[in-house]
């Protein structure tokens, strides 16, 4: 009785069997589901990292394409460099617009995600892409001019343009080189941007030199000034002298604008005060004296230039060549075709100022004790403002 009773409870032999292929196609079907999770799981982390790396690239494209936004740039510039960056980052699929208004640029690049094992399962990669807008804001104009050194024939292997080799030297307003500046010093200070053009344009030998803000390089910059003879001409008083001029009795030549087709000399004495203009087609010199004040003739109110205090038209080097011994001038010290020298060595303790601005092709300042202060034309804009769009 017993024995039947166990042999009905015991399993059967194939039954054991059936139950054990049931569990492994269980087993199988889990795995092969937790594998497809888990290569779908990996195949998500590399298209979000691949989406993150799309995002960079259009943001970096968008940038560098804003770059060539500014005035005189075209939109195969911006598109150029816009594609060229996104290249560069591995995105081929590259578009660029910019709008009318030419202040923005869009930059989209689009790939296929990868996919290490979502394919074999039939499921295919996303497109992947990223968009960026970036903006470009020109800034204004930076402080007024103190010295501006004109010259630009892209020859930046020829020494400084602008080479301030004096002490004692304090700057207020813009510094500006269309190729190369060189600050000797010691003990000087410039409050207003200091810019250069040429690459590696700008050397500062004495660390006692300040600067605020720092000195950067800009592209080439037009001249805040550029009077010609001829326009000059019709403000001169009387006749314009034949040959060369000295004047060493300034009273002579108060309020007038005194031109030679010569050298212009004008030989000052100790506090001499007086509006005077000098413009000559040849060589301007100014020997100064201590407590000098020299500002610019009446006569060229409502000429445009009307701030004007010395100008040669002359290619000689220098054209124009100042010898003080201290006091002020004010207004424009102006040689467009070739250099302004400074020449303070013999100054003494007296400190010489000029209000206004010195613009020439090319401009030395050696001695000590100089102050410039910026007055009546704009100096170069600062950097444009580049930034991405939320």
């Amino acid at each position: 009785m017993l024995a039947r009773l166990a042999s009905r409870i015991r399993p059967s032999e194939g039954g054991a069997r059936r139950e054990r292929g049931q569990v492994l196609i269980l087993m199988v079907m889990a795995v092969t589901v937790i594998f497809v999770i888990g290569a779908i799981v990996v195949d998500i982390g590399l298209w979000v990292s691949q989406r993150r790396s799309a995002q960079a690239a259009a943001d970096l494209a968008a940038l560098a394409a804003a770059t060539q936004l500014g005035p005189g740039q075209s939109f195969g510039a911006a598109n150029a460099k816009g594609a060229d960056f996104a290249q560069r980052n591995g995105y081929n699929d590259v578009r660029v617009e910019i709008p009318p208004s030419h202040d923005q640029v869009t930059v989209e690049v689009h790939d296929k995600g990868p996919g290490l094992f979502s394919g074999i399962f039939g499921i295919l990669g996303p497109e992947i892409g990223g968009k960026a807008t970036a903006s470009y804001t020109e800034s204004p104009p930076g402080p007024d001019v103190a010295l501006f050194a004109s010259r630009s024939d892209s020859d930046c292997d020829e020494g400084p343009t602008l080479n301030i080799e004096a002490q004692h030297l304090d700057v207020y307003g813009s510094t500006h080189s269309n190729e190369i500046i060189h600050v000797d010093g010691p003990d000087d200070h410039f409050t207003g941007p200091v810019t250069w053009v040429c690459p590696s344009g700008f050397s500062n030998v004495h660390q006692s030199n300040t600067y605020q803000p720092p000195p950067y390089m800009v592209n080439n910059q037009p001249s805040p000034l550029d009077v010609e003879w001829t326009a000059i001409l019709p403000y001169c008083d009387g006749s314009v002298a034949p040959g060369d001029l000295v004047i060493s009795d300034p009273s002579l030549w108060l309020n007038k604008v005194v031109c030679a087709t010569g050298n212009l000399t004008l030989n000052m004495n100790a506090g001499e005060r007086g509006r005077t203009t000098l413009a000559a087609r040849g060589r301007v010199t100014i020997v100064g004296a201590s407590g000098n004040e020299l500002q610019p003739a009446s006569a060229l109110v409502g000429s445009g230039f009307d701030q004007l205090l010395v100008y040669s038209d002359s290619s000689a080097d220098p054209a124009i060549h100042l010898v003080p011994q201290g006091g002020t001038y004010r207004g424009y010290i102006h040689a467009p075709h070739s250099q302004v020298l400074i020449d303070g060595s013999h100054q003494g303790s007296d400190l010489f100022t000029i209000e206004g601005s010195v613009v020439a092709e090319r401009i030395r300042i050696t001695g000590t004790l100089f102050e410039f202060r910026g007055a009546g034309l704009a100096g170069p804009p600062g950097p444009p403002e580049i930034h991405l769009e939320d």
